[in-house]
């Protein structure tokens, strides 16, 4: 859609960094509304309701641009199009818990976002093959998956979701406990959120790659995400899961650091696997400690939570690091230096949290300490 929006539509890129950026608080917005439904009317009826709301939503995308609609009509659309994952995946997060036990948890995510990954591979191998023939059609596709992901759900999926003490809880309210950890969340984002702007950028403009070698830079995080979530969340299975996030955010802050010293292809394909370990380490956990501190009837709540910090997270992200780019003149010590410092800061923040709130739940349970 960038390209679309700057090349087809002519936009120029700064516009088009303000639609995306919309799109991120949009998704932060909705993320409220669809934690809160799920605990409210259950996490099968909310994520209904998101697959309903993508069909029709893409649907309208798709015959806009197919009929060659005006830019303002379309991008209104294309920013609402957020509200199908935001209802979609806080009570996607929640059913997982809902059905899983604490030591099975931290396994169970990891699955889901294996299988999330395979996802995020074959939709831009997908979309770049119908883009040759119109972006409108990758929209009609999109609504079309919507239609299945309804389907399965109605004939799959039971709803575990709502219970008595979900009808109880009334508003919104959240306390100490999410507010820290999503602190935490939200700069292990920012230094994630890298992997899109800044780090393609620096390699194309300062390493000296060609644009087509950056696929090989990104099918190594793909390739250690399906190969190593799995494994590396059975070694770490007797850890407590939020020093296992302080040593992804460790790893991240160390990959994104060694980019400086990087000089060809190769160089960053090993720094992206250092990146992928922090993402391998982080992600999974950030789910499984919300369902562990989240209060009975608030699962959902919280996990929109979550979705809103990391949201947050990757729409400042890339500004951050482009501004860093600008203001150090492309230095490479002093860019990913200091995009690493921002890794520290989570580290720091998660420690606190572990330290003050989740060490009495990890004692209580049966999660190691």
């Amino acid at each position: 859609m960038a390209i679309y929006f700057n090349v087809t539509l002519g936009i120029s890129i700064f516009y088009v960094g303000i639609i995306f950026t919309l799109l991120s608080v949009s998704s932060s917005l909705f993320s409220f509304l669809g934690g809160y439904l799920a605990d409210k009317v259950g996490r099968k009826k909310t994520l209904l309701l998101g697959s309903f709301a993508g069909f029709f939503i893409y649907l309208i995308i798709s015959i806009l641009v197919l009929t060659g609609a005006g830019f303002l009509i379309i991008t209104g659309v294309f920013i609402l199009s957020s509200i199908s994952g935001a209802l979609v995946f806080p009570s996607a997060s929640a059913l997982v818990a809902d059905v899983t036990t604490i030591n099975q948890r931290n396994s169970a995510y990891s699955i889901y976002r294996i299988m999330s990954n395979v996802g995020w591979a074959i939709g831009p191998i997908t979309g770049g093959y119908i883009a040759g023939i119109s972006v409108g059609y990758i929209f009609m596709l999109m609504s079309v998956t919507n239609v299945l992901q309804l389907v399965l759900i109605l004939r799959v999926l039971a709803d575990k979701g709502r219970d008595a003490s979900a009808s109880r809880v009334r508003g919104y309210s959240i306390d100490k406990r999410i507010l820290l950890f999503a602190a935490g969340t939200f700069f292990v984002t920012l230094v994630a959120s890298q992997f899109s702007v800044t780090l393609p950028v620096y390699s194309t403009k300062i390493v000296g790659i060609l644009e087509q070698q950056l696929g090989y830079i990104y099918a190594v995080n793909g390739l250690v995400v399906v190969l190593g979530q799995y494994p590396m969340t059975w070694m770490t299975r007797r850890l407590n899961v939020v020093n296992v996030m302080i040593l992804g955010s460790l790893f991240y802050s160390l990959g994104y650091f060694l980019v400086a010293f990087s000089t060809s292809l190769y160089g960053l394909m090993l720094d992206m696997v250092f990146i992928t370990v922090g993402e391998n380490l982080t992600t999974p956990g950030m789910n499984t400690v919300v369902s562990r501190i989240a209060p009975a009837g608030k699962t959902g709540r919280y996990m929109g939570f979550l979705s809103v910090a990391n949201s947050g997270g990757r729409a400042v992200g890339p500004s951050i690091g482009a501004f860093l780019m600008f203001f150090f003149a492309y230095n490479g010590l002093e860019v990913w230096g200091s995009i690493a410092s921002l890794g520290i800061i989570s580290i720091s923040i998660l420690a606190v949290f572990y330290l003050s709130v989740y060490r009495s739940y990890a004692s209580n349970g049966s999660e190691a300490v």
